[in-house]
């Protein structure tokens, strides 16, 4: 008897062993790779150790960013505000949220996020993983637990494609938003008429007179663009107060707190600027024009905590011919080919 129970012992052992070999052996991720050149020197790349990027994490983020079941009453997904044809922006003042609630911030674009540090307006969010994680759990966005999400992808049969991803049937939020992450992260444009011409000197494509004197513009200290929209990126990764209102929201105050933070929302890129109106943080401007007329003698001086590039010169004071020609180099950002992807 006592050997019977050794020798079962011992078939439940192998058994095991057998399973979890094959198990090692099927999981086999493919490392992803970017198929769009990067110029490295101006674009740090921020991908976390514990969220490498493979092919399978990025199909299933992709599948899942469009994923209705992630919201309570699953009729929002992720592409209910972030289109992917406006750059993964929306062309609304305010998105609605869970119910139609009426979101209190303008959808933010999505597009380059492998090279951003803070995420949100506000900076609300350390990580991207981070930042997918609360959007589930916001009342006024998806309104879902996460105990319910991991049911219903279960149920929906999306355990063999995290195995896929990442080695495990086991669904949990944080591969969730592992795997939405990895796909944002994949979302990269760096083929517009800009790049053709700055980055990868196509003799084919150059600027017209007036890009070039929108470009000379926005490099100059007439503009004075480029301190916060530095090229390349064309953001910062930092946060600001750029004096739209005397008395400003809170902004990044709201989460560290610091009397020096009212005021400051994050510097956005401004790839793909000509197609993602409405801007600011509150989709206060509806064309590039009201911005630049903004910038342009209309900043708040006295706004707290207002950023020292807004007027370390004295206000900026555009002709309208020079607004026109930094508007006809923004729209040099535009990337057709992404866009149409």
């Amino acid at each position: 008897m006592k050997n019977i129970f050794s020798f079962l012992i011992l078939t439940v052992f192998l058994f095991s062993c057998a399973s979890n070999e094959e198990a090692t052996k099927k999981y086999n991720p493919t490392p992803y790779e970017f198929t769009t050149q990067i110029p490295e020197r101006d674009f740090p790349i921020y991908i976390p150790d514990d969220n490498p990027m493979t092919v399978e994490g990025v199909e299933l983020g992709k599948k899942l960013f469009d994923e209705k079941l992630l919201s309570l009453d699953q009729n929002l997904s992720c592409t209910s505000c972030h289109n992917p044809d406006k750059a993964f922006a929306s062309n609304n003042t305010f998105d609605e949220g869970f119910r139609g609630t009426v979101l209190t911030t303008n959808t933010m674009s999505l597009t380059n996020l492998v090279f951003n540090v803070y995420l949100g307006w506000d900076g609300k969010s350390t990580s991207l993983e981070e930042s997918i994680i609360h959007t589930v759990e916001s009342e006024e966005e998806f309104h879902e637990n996460w105990d319910d999400v991991v049911v219903k992808l279960k149920d929906a049969g999306y355990s063999s494609e995290f195995f896929d991803a990442f080695g495990t049937t086991d669904i949990s939020k944080e591969l969730v938003s592992k795997a939405i992450a990895q796909y944002l992260r994949s979302n990269i444009s760096l083929n517009s008429k800009f790049d053709k011409a700055y980055y990868y000197q196509d003799e084919n494509v150059s600027f017209t007179p007036q890009e070039a004197m929108g470009f000379e513009l926005f490099m100059s200290e007439v503009g004075d663009c480029f301190h916060c929209h530095r090229v390349g990126p064309f953001a910062d990764n930092r946060m600001h107060n750029n004096g739209l209102d005397a008395d400003p929201e809170e902004g990044f105050a709201r989460y560290t707190k610091e009397t020096y933070d009212i005021g400051k929302f994050k510097t956005v890129s401004l790839r793909n600027v000509g197609v993602t109106a409405p801007y600011m943080h509150d989709g206060r401007y509806k064309t590039l024009k009201e911005v630049l007329d903004f910038y342009s003698g209309h900043v708040n001086a006295n706004s707290p905590n207002l950023d020292p590039n807004m007027d370390h010169l004295g206000p900026i004071d555009l002709t309208e011919s020079e607004k026109e020609a930094i508007i006809a180099f923004l729209n040099t950002l535009t990337d057709e080919q992404y866009l149409n992807n």
